[in-house]
């Protein structure tokens, strides 16, 4: 009977932990101090650049007029996310953390790279492995790798979805100080 009543206490401990249900599924909240707040979210154009005349392939990215997000963590101090999907989305599949590069007061996100040919290149530097573990139902929490660098980040949807010239997409913006 003990065993019971403590099993269930527990399982209801776990289930109120995180009570507090974010507003928007596919927005990226932050997770701070048992509640959640609102994080930079911001219009990104499509854009394309061409390295060497195009002999040197196309990068494919999303660029942001700005070059610093007004919402700042320390890397000592890594956040903590949480992000609600529609069932059945694995977040990881259908968000990627991006670091961007910043240039001429502007944030550009690499999302894909391209040969002369054609043919898709790496990129997988700029992408982060961020940790994703299920809270309850459709919410997870998100986090950083500890060795997460000092720079400028995004959430970005990992679609084709908006990708043509001149296209812009909404995108969830941080930095690491």
């Amino acid at each position: 009977m003990k065993k019971y009543i403590l099993t269930t206490m527990l399982f209801f401990i776990g289930m109120t932990a995180f009570a507090q249900n974010p507003e928007y599924s596919g927005r990226p909240y932050l997770w701070q101090d048992k509640k959640l707040s609102d994080l930079e979210r911001i219009e990104a154009q499509f854009d394309t650049k061409s390295k060497a005349l195009g002999y040197g392939g196309v990068d494919i990215l999303y660029t942001v007029f700005t070059d610093k997000s007004d919402i700042r963590f320390a890397k000592d101090k890594l956040p903590t996310f949480v992000i609600k999907v529609d069932k059945g989305i694995d977040p990881a599949e259908a968000y990627v953390i991006l670091k961007a590069t910043v240039k001429k007061k502007k944030r550009s996100f690499l999302v894909g790279s391209y040969a002369m040919g054609g043919k898709a290149k790496d990129t997988g530097e700029p992408k982060i492995k961020a940790v994703y573990k299920k809270l309850k139902d459709g919410i997870y929490e998100v986090k950083l790798p500890n060795d997460t660098s000092t720079g400028e980040y995004a959430f970005v949807p990992n679609s084709t979805e908006g990708m043509s010239m001149g296209n812009k997409i909404k995108i969830t913006c941080f930095g690491i100080d």
